[in-house]
């Protein structure tokens, strides 16, 4: 639990550094926020493979299928992916191309989804008949 006061004084050393570097050179302020993303983003898949094998565990032994964990698992992807690629757009200042990634895991997000509200739909019908 002492990583995350690391990360937040690192994020607020780099802010600091990076504030003066857009006004010099602002092509490096933007690389050193993308190369922190990266540092912290490379030092958390460790963590990230403890809770893919909680997860795993948890429905392993609550009997719910993969057809569920799956979609589930593959959105929270696509949002932290999306978020990521959306924010370090605006912090280049396209806030434009930050909406377009936005809208476009949205999509992906809904296409993820729609197998399930399709077994959802198909159980319901199944109830009613």
């Amino acid at each position: 639990m002492l990583w995350i006061p690391m990360v937040v004084i690192l994020a607020i050393i780099i802010v600091v550094f990076q504030t003066k570097l857009r006004k010099e050179v602002p092509e490096y302020g933007i690389l050193l926020s993308i190369t922190f993303l990266v540092v912290v983003s490379l030092s958390l898949i460790p963590r990230l493979g403890e809770i893919m094998s909680f997860i795993s565990s948890l429905a392993l032994e609550s009997s719910i299928g993969s057809m569920y964990l799956a979609p589930v698992l593959k959105t929270i992807g696509v949002a932290y992916v999306t978020s990521f690629g959306a924010q370090i757009s605006r912090d280049c200042g396209e806030d434009s191309i930050g909406s377009a990634v936005e809208i476009a895991g949205k999509v992906i997000i809904i296409m993820i989804a729609l197998p399930v509200m399709q077994a959802i739909l198909y159980a319901l019908w199944s109830l009613l008949d």
